[in-house]
């Protein structure tokens, strides 16, 4: 069985005026060969945040739950690697939904938000496409004021979703290849 997870980019950028403040959102989509429930169950996993910088070492310098237990509600201490713009944030997960196999995650503090942005959402969801496939879309919500958008929109971008998508996608796959070889 040949392992393959064909990608394509839908990038939107997307930008809005009103009242003084840009909206901007992100998008990217990510074919992924396993079934849509398989990618939802790791993350919505309680554990999520333990399977990603397993998954990605170097991405991050320390993923922590401060508050919580995985679930809606809890509070995660991002810190990024030594030099890296922004270095650390907390985010909380705000929206954990299995019907619609959606999770938001909203920056609460430090990251973007020191940097001027006033809004910054992080979303994942995931669409059935077929029995043993899916698409797993990775959406990056903000608004900053129009006179900062230019130094700060330059640093916000979808790729570090797209390469946390990459290596969960092969996680699972992976690990559904090496279930049915026993």
């Amino acid at each position: 069985m040949k392992y393959q997870i064909a990608f394509s980019i839908f990038l939107m950028f997307s930008s809005i005026y009103s009242a003084d403040s840009l909206k901007y959102t992100l998008i990217n989509e990510l074919d992924v060969a396993a079934p849509a429930d398989d990618v939802w169950a790791l993350i919505a996993s309680k554990d999520a945040p333990k399977t990603f910088e397993m998954l990605l070492p170097g991405m991050f310098e320390k993923l922590e739950i401060i508050e919580g237990d995985g679930g809606v509600g809890t509070v995660l201490l991002v810190v990024y690697p030594p030099g890296s713009v922004p270095l650390s944030n907390e985010e909380k997960f705000v929206t954990i939904d299995n019907h619609k196999r959606l999770k938001e995650i909203l920056q609460t503090k430090g990251g973007y938000l020191d940097m001027g942005v006033t809004f910054y959402m992080e979303s994942f969801q995931i669409f059935p496409k077929g029995r043993n496939s899916c698409v797993w879309k990775s959406v990056v919500k903000y608004e900053v004021p129009d006179e900062l958008a230019s130094n700060v929109s330059s640093l916000i971008s979808v790729e570090g979703l797209l390469t946390m998508a990459k290596a969960a996608a092969k996680y699972v796959v992976d690990s559904k290849k090496q279930s049915t070889n026993y």
